[in-house]
């Protein structure tokens, strides 16, 4: 309730009250055009069946057209003008203008053949997944030289990230798309304090969208008089933008250039457990050390680019010599909005993984709203032979999308998918392990949002010992999670309206 009540007398609130204002005034404005002439009513029909012809011409996921067709064809006039301002899911001008500049100094100047080489020896399976990333992302490279652990809950993984700061001597980088007052937070910033009198740099970046009503107004003050260099990613404005969408959903701790972190773990109690809001928030990550560290290095460097204006290149950042290694190979890889990432780099990420196992696919998410060719992938590896499960939470922390996870068991149970939902409470771990081999740790969703319209990361993993960890890890959370039915997962008839109305309108959220 507090938090709402600081939502609701904040700037964002005036923003929103200001965006609607101005969608009102377009909508007014062109009904009252259309009607002072009929030659103006026809001129705006035209422009609406040329959008509809656009639509149908767009390189588009089917569901996103579908969505816009349904738009345009609803709201005669308006449903156009919604389109020609909101359609393009991309970068700002001033975003994308420095995404260029990123490219150039944050890119790997050469990619690292060896390691390629390596993997290619030995699977050219994976090798091949792993270039189609590369080719994807321009700031990816492949690592070996790293070591991993994996860890199944928030408590377990700030407990560890605390001890590396502790031992941080030059810089500590900090990127959540969530950091809100409480515990946790005082808790880190006491560490981050420390760290400053030790003379270590500190910088913090959190999303502005993420932390409504999470963080204090003095926050930024406080930041500035602790030493601490701290940027807001994507500050919400009252201008109509599509822009919006493309929040900062990142979660990545770099140190010294030889530890980081990245996972679901925001800075909040409830991903401690120190706040109990659905039950027992499960959750996961992984901390790097070694080689692979420099993945997330860049990732962080482009997005405080991105928030700041100032771009840098990581060799003054990087640690140089790490241990030798697991065996294994990993590639730190982002995704977002075009044009900096011109496809769904997280949604072919997970595709190939499901496409070329043979024998087990296991997927925990705390939200399943996948579109028609994550659901045909999935469905395919069980039709195949393949053990594919999928564990979600039991305890929602929105309705909506609760009911949208829900109404995807019925088709991913014919298929012979096992559904399980986690009954201590909810889940927020984004993993996808598969075969021993494979493993995506990050912060990728299975909705719309994360894959089309966030700033996400996650690191490919193959043939690490860290694989197997995570497996077992998972094993563990399915045994208190309850195995679903298919008369457990039929819709009552609201929840199918819900659904209905949920997945038409989701591609533009």
């Amino acid at each position: 309730m507090k938090r709402l009540i600081k939502i609701l007398f904040s700037r964002y609130a005036v923003c929103a009250l200001i965006i609607l204002a101005e969608l009102l005034g377009v909508l007014l404005v062109t009904l009252e055009l259309s009607s002072y002439s009929i030659y103006l009513f026809i001129l705006a029909l035209a422009v609406d069946v040329l959008i509809l012809f656009s639509v149908i011409c767009l390189d588009e996921n089917p569901e996103y057209k579908l969505t816009w067709l349904a738009v345009v064809l609803l709201l005669p006039i308006f449903g156009g003008l919604l389109y020609l301002i909101f359609y393009k899911r991309r970068m700002s001008k001033r975003e994308a203008h420095l995404s260029l500049l990123i490219k150039e100094r944050l890119s790997p100047e050469s990619e690292d053949d060896t390691a390629l080489a390596a993997l290619g020896a030995a699977s050219p399976y994976a090798a091949g997944k792993a270039m189609a990333i590369l080719a994807e992302d321009p700031l990816a490279a492949l690592y070996r030289g790293t070591e991993a652990e994996y860890f199944s809950s928030g408590e377990s993984l700030f407990s560890s990230m605390l001890r590396d700061i502790a031992g941080a001597k030059r810089y500590i980088f900090l990127e959540y798309f969530i950091v809100a007052e409480g515990e946790m937070w005082r808790e880190l910033l006491g560490a981050l304090c420390a760290a400053r009198a030790r003379g270590v740099e500190v910088r913090l970046l959190y999303d502005d969208v993420g932390c409504i009503g999470t963080l204090p107004r003095t926050t930024g003050a406080e930041l500035n008089s602790l030493g601490i260099t701290h940027a807001v990613f994507g500050r919400v404005t009252p201008s109509v933008s599509a822009v919006h969408n493309n929040r900062d959903h990142r979660k990545i701790c770099v140190i010294d250039g030889s530890v980081a972190y990245t996972g679901g773990v925001n800075i909040g109690d409830e991903y401690i457990n120190r706040r109990v809001r659905f039950g027992h928030w499960r959750d996961g990550g992984i901390r790097l050390s070694g080689g692979a560290v420099e993945g997330l290095l860049r990732l962080f460097l482009a997005m405080w680019a991105l928030a700041t204006g100032r771009c840098e290149g990581a060799e003054p950042y990087l640690a140089g010599e790490g241990p030798v290694g697991d065996g294994g190979f990993y590639l730190p890889f982002g995704s977002g909005p075009y044009p900096m990432y011109k496809r769904q780099v997280g949604k072919r990420a997970i595709i190939d993984i499901v496409n070329q196992a043979r024998e087990y696919v296991y997927v925990s998410t705390p939200y399943l709203v996948i579109d028609y060719d994550l659901t045909e992938a999935l469905c395919g590896a069980a039709r195949r032979g393949v053990d594919v499960r999928i564990i979600t939470p039991a305890k929602a922390d929105k309705r909506a999308v609760k009911v949208m996870t829900k109404s995807a068991y019925p088709y991913l149970i014919s298929a012979g998918i096992s559904i399980y939902e986690y009954t201590p409470g909810f889940i927020h771990e984004k993993l996808l392990v598969a075969d021993d081999e494979y493993a995506l740790v990050g912060t990728i969703n299975l909705d719309y949002r994360s894959l089309v319209h966030h700033f996400e990361d996650a690191v490919w993993i193959y043939g690490s010992p860290v694989v197997v960890s995570a497996r077992e890890e998972y094993m563990k959370t399915l045994s208190v999670s309850h195995k679903m039915t298919e008369s457990e997962a039929r819709l009552k008839p609201r929840e199918r309206i819900v659904r209905a109305l949920v997945r038409l309108f989701s591609p533009l959220l």
